[in-house]
């Protein structure tokens, strides 16, 4: 069983706030703010590469060696090596979200406009949200806010999680 202990503001209603731990006044619709909002995103990202080391730009440069100081960064903050460090991305971190709710949010924002289909951005990307830092996040990079036990799925959310509120 997990048990998560949220400050919810004053004025808010508790039975609004929903699974994902995004406050209400954080959320648009049933979606967090950041998958629908280009501008909050983007700046939430850049606090991720900011305070959080958040990268690399381009992971397909891994095998090249041209991502090596990128990396050696990631190693010397996780106190191991590069090759042990491009094993910890985004894509099995705790705090990714890979669940269909978050894939038709991410795929909300991206819209139908251009005529493609938005799913297949996310897939291109395996685009997820991250619960920590509140942004889209590739699950091909990484984060010094990484830590081991995930993506969260679909499959785990039935399994392992129920609602913040229970018993």
């Amino acid at each position: 069983m997990k048990i998560e202990i949220k400050i919810i503001p004053d004025g808010l209603d508790l039975a609004k706030e929903i699974q994902d731990g995004t406050p209400v006044d954080q959320m648009q619709g049933e979606c967090p703010a950041a998958t629908q909002d280009l501008d909050l995103n983007l700046d939430n990202r850049q606090n991720a590469i900011d305070e959080y080391g958040y990268g690399p730009l381009n992971p397909g440069l891994d095998e090249s060696g041209k991502n090596d100081s990128f990396w050696q960064k990631i190693a010397d903050t996780f106190n191991t090596d590069i090759e042990a460090a491009k094993d910890s991305r985004c894509g099995n971190c705790a705090a990714f979200n890979l669940t269909s709710k978050i894939k038709d949010c991410i795929a909300k924002e991206i819209g139908t406009d251009s005529g493609a289909d938005p799913y297949a951005s996310v897939d291109a990307g395996d685009i997820g949200y991250c619960q920590f830092i509140k942004f889209k996040c590739a699950s091909m990079r990484v984060c010094n806010a990484w830590v081991s036990g995930g993506p969260i799925t679909d499959m785990n959310m039935e399994d392992d999680h129920e609602p913040c509120g229970c018993s």
